[in-house]
């Protein structure tokens, strides 16, 4: 019995995907026009893109000379190019080989077919699904799927596993992505060329390129076919293409960027598609094979996935950088005398512990902050100061000794105490008179004013030495006795009882040696400290980050136990605590709005910290390099006196 070749063609990938057709025929034409036997509707095909002539035994392929070509793939590893600016000679093609023109992959099938069996009707050949994903790869499909596929076959798998398990423990996008580039060019070593583009409400934008050996990104412009991206991001297929197997705006694309072949993976999220990224051979002849597809696709989902979980992380980062910001103004708000206070804090901090890490001192030597403790150590700077928010305001704003409505008490009621010596001593000279009986004379009277006058100067001098001392920062000791003198001079008052010129809680604020706070008042502003760290143990902070609320939490600390509020001392309080505290010391003299004090000069406030290291309350070596190698550089940041 007499039997011949028959062609079957199912189209694997493209516009055409699905489309099968089989031919008992001596000639088989292809292409994008209506005439050809098998009709394309790929709009990167030739209208007359080429043709399989039978022979006894089987098929053989030729190119019609169309613009971009044909591949030919015999098996997995071997691929025939056809072009008529190159090799145009005809390819025997074998059953279960493929051919590539413009996007579609075509699976070629070639069965022998009796003169009887030639007058049944064909049976549909069966869906080839497991070829079908070798070439294309959509959001409903699962990375296992493609790795199941692979997995024991290629050896390039170790590489996608090493970088699925780096890329598990980065956060940074910087380091995510020089992963990726190094995996992918080690992965795919005909590679010459990688990028990707992210997907925005305009469009796809360029994120990110690399040259195979450059060290770092690329700034020149990149030639890659938008036709090819926006086909992906179209269609969410993985696509494997060559120069010769496209047209048009693509073709000039790939032409001009001396690209052979590409390769193009969307980076599909869990909700969303990210972007396409992509690898082309712009600097040799290379082809890439289906199993690189394969494995492309899945290096994609890897990325994707590792891209969306930084993304996710950089939107928590700047949403909680917001929150810190929005705690930063409450406090301004609660207290606006210190705005610009916390950032510089955190400027300070930071400056001074990059010196720490540039610094050769031996104290110094087995110490570097990584970027995670600068990071704490920052976020506890900002915050440091939050539990300002729960101290009583008549604290906070506390700018004088005696708050204005009190001053003016003390100044109405010494009035009234004038009033009240004034009548006592005229009745005291009536009453002496009519024991006597006889009439004032002009010397009753002269005396009389006389004492009068005396005892008004003297409260108007007291009245105005209190105006001056109080706001003052700091007393003298004479000046304090001068006023515990006065003020508990005796006089009378409007019921005729004799009191003291100042009451208890006057006198006890305007004879503050340092300062405007009393005691009580002291209290409730050093308890902002712990309550600052309260509040911060309550944000559940990452490992990174845990150490935020008790550097905050101790920044009031002192070397020699004289600190608050857990009284620490020497190494019981970490370097970082040491900087801050260094830090805020300096911004706490130098700033010109402070409502208890005037801001003290650069010189005044050095004097000061090398005042407070002497004594031993201080890191000396810390405010040496604060003093040295700090302050010069941040000059421009202290705050000017208005």
């Amino acid at each position: 019995m007499t039997r011949r070749p028959i062609l079957n063609l199912t189209i694997m990938s493209g516009p055409d995907a699905g489309k099968w057709a089989r031919f008992d025929q001596d000639t088989v034409t292809l292409g994008r026009a209506r005439g050809n036997d098998f009709f394309l509707q790929d709009r990167f095909v030739s209208n007359n893109h080429g043709e399989f002539v039978r022979e006894e035994d089987g098929f053989i392929y030729q190119d019609l000379q169309s613009r971009h070509g044909s591949l030919v793939v015999v098996d997995q590893k071997v691929g025939v190019r056809l072009h008529r600016n190159g090799s145009n000679r005809p390819v025997r093609i074998l059953s279960g080989g493929e051919i590539q023109v413009g996007s579609s992959v075509i699976r070629l099938r070639i069965g022998q077919l009796s003169e009887e069996e030639a007058q049944q009707k064909p049976k549909e050949p069966e869906a080839d699904y497991e070829s079908h994903e070798k070439y294309i790869t959509t959001v409903h499909e699962p990375q296992a799927a493609l790795t199941r596929r692979v997995t024991g076959k290629d050896p390039r798998l170790r590489i996608l596993f090493g970088l699925a398990g780096q890329l598990n423990g980065l956060n940074r996008l910087e380091d995510l992505l020089g992963l990726i580039v190094q995996a992918t060019f080690e992965a795919f070593p005909t590679a010459d060329f990688f990028s990707i583009n992210l997907l925005e409400d305009n469009g796809l934008r360029p994120f990110m390129s690399r040259v195979r050996g450059a060290l770092e990104e690329t700034n020149a412009p990149s030639i890659i076919s938008q036709s090819l991206l926006q086909r992906v991001v179209e269609t969410r297929e993985a696509v494997l293409f060559v120069r010769d197997g496209m047209s048009g705006d693509l073709s000039k694309s790939i032409l001009e960027g001396q690209i052979y072949a590409c390769m193009a993976a969307p980076l599909v999220g869990q909700r969303s598609l990210l972007g396409v990224m992509h690898v082309d051979t712009r600097d040799s002849k290379s082809l890439f094979s289906r199993q690189d597809l394969d494995l492309f696709s899945v290096f994609a989902s890897n990325v994707a996935f590792a891209l969306e979980r930084t993304r996710l992380t950089e939107n928590i980062y700047e949403m909680f950088e917001g929150f810190v910001q929005a705690s930063v103004s409450a406090i301004e708000a609660r207290d606006p005398t210190t705005a610009g206070h916390s950032e510089r804090v955190a400027t300070y901090s930071l400056r001074l512990a990059e010196v720490v890490n540039q610094t050769t001192a031996a104290s110094f030597e087995p110490i570097h902050f990584t970027d995670e403790q600068l990071t704490e150590l920052r976020y506890a700077a900002l915050l440091h100061d939050f539990g300002k928010v729960g101290v009583r305001e008549s604290v906070l704003m506390k700018a004088t000794r005696l708050p204005e409505p009190e001053i003016t008490n003390v100044r109405e009621r010494f009035n009234l105490f004038k009033e009240v010596h004034w009548r006592h001593q005229t009745d005291g000279l009536l009453q002496r008179l009519m024991r006597e009986g006889r009439h004032p004379t002009s010397e009753d009277m002269e005396v009389l004013r006389y004492r009068h006058a005396q005892f008004v100067s003297e409260l108007d001098a007291f009245m105005s030495f209190m105006d001056t001392i109080n706001s003052r920062s700091r007393l003298e000791p004479e000046q304090i006795a001068h006023v515990q003198a006065m003020g508990r001079r005796m006089v009378f008052a409007a019921n005729d009882e004799r009191v003291t010129l100042l009451t208890q809680g006057e006198l006890e604020n305007l004879t503050i040696r340092s300062g405007t706070l009393n005691d009580l008042e002291m209290e409730d502003m050093r308890s902002h400290v712990a309550q600052s760290e309260a509040f911060l143990n309550q944000i559940p902070w990452s490992e990174e980050l845990r150490q935020v609320p008790c550097i905050a939490g101790a920044h009031h600390e002192k070397l020699d136990g004289s600190g608050y509020p857990r009284g620490l001392a020497g190494d019981e309080i970490p370097l970082r605590v040491r900087i801050l505290t260094v830090a805020d010391i300096f911004d706490a003299v130098t700033a010109w709005d402070r409502p208890y004090r005037p801001a003290a000069s650069i010189e005044d406030a050095t004097r000061i910290l090398r005042l407070e290291s002497d004594s031993g309350k201080l890191d000396v070596d810390l405010v040496s390099l604060f003093v040295g190698e700090v302050i010069p550089s941040i000059t421009h940041l202290i705050p000017k006196q208005s």
